[in-house]
């Protein structure tokens, strides 16, 4: 199988690059010069000059409060929406399948349980607004693709909650974290393997939800990177009231896991064993 890969050099895609390579697959890493995924043009070129049988897309403008400024709103509904818009048209017209990441963003968090990928959307950010266009529009062009929602992601080669707690619990004697939101963390490295089992088993297209299994809140993740990096520092309970910030968070963005277990064919692993492999081996 060969494989396009772009945002390979990102949290994600970096991890996703080692794997398809640990996995025998040839792969295509074109950088951001060389495939803008905001430029139809440009894509159609490199896909009609580039011969593959997947493009897997971990381009996207993450950046959640920067969305809510218009620069950044702008730029998010470009990448995350009409980029991928483009990417879901070419990947029709030349017969290749499409893997595209989304986020539990698209969700408004007021549901009491875990969310299915049937469960209605209802973004309270402009950031989850960006991430649901995208999802519409592969949905309405291209309804073979692979959307995969995730949630809280940690890995090497990027900015994350665990590296930022890390580094915060180092620097101080006491850390606020809020109590009031709840989700799955998700490590890159086990995403990875589930994108592999998808397009190994060749699993029926369409929308899947991924993370870690188990659930927890910021305040409860934070004190599990406190105990895995023996730090004394305190970490505080607060309130999503307290920490002010230009986007709103979903309180509940859990997923329910059910129809990622049928494709591994056993439930994810903890986020707790997860980040307990993460921090001992790759965070440094």
């Amino acid at each position: 199988m060969k494989i396009a890969l772009a945002g390979s050099t990102g949290m994600l895609g970096s991890k996703l690059l080692k794997a398809f390579q640990k996995a025998g697959f040839e792969v295509l890493a074109p950088l951001r010069t060389e495939l803008d995924i905001t430029d139809k043009v440009q894509i159609d070129g490199f896909f009609k000059n580039h011969p593959f049988d997947v493009f897997v897309n971990c381009a996207g403008f993450t950046q959640v409060d920067a969305c809510e400024e218009k620069s950044g709103e702008n730029e998010g509904y470009a990448v995350n929406g009409v980029g991928v818009g483009f990417l879901a048209e070419i990947c029709k017209k030349y017969g290749r399948t499409l893997v595209h990441f989304s986020s539990d963003y698209v969700f408004d968090g007021k549901k009491a349980t875990p969310y299915l990928e049937t469960d209605p959307t209802g973004p309270i950010n402009v950031y989850g607004k960006t991430k649901l266009m995208g999802e519409k529009e592969i949905q309405e062009i291209d309804p073979e693709a692979y959307i995969i929602r995730t949630s809280w992601l940690f890995g090497p080669n990027g900015p994350n909650f665990v590296r930022t707690m890390a580094g915060l619990l180092k620097a101080k004697d006491r850390v606020p974290v809020v109590t009031d939101q709840f989700g799955g963390p998700t490590y890159t490295g086990d995403l990875a393997e589930f994108v592999l089992q998808l397009l190994r088993q060749k699993a029926p297209a369409g929308l899947y939800h991924f993370a870690n299994g188990g659930y927890t809140s910021w305040n409860g993740f934070a004190q599990e990177i406190k105990k895995l990096t023996a730090s004394p520092a305190e970490v505080v309970p607060a309130t999503s009231v307290e920490f002010v910030r230009p986007a709103q968070r979903p309180a509940n963005s859990r997923f329910d896991l059910s129809k990622a277990a049928k494709v591994l064919g056993h439930a994810p692993r903890t986020w707790q064993d997860a980040l307990k492999d993460y921090i001992e081996k790759e965070l440094n």
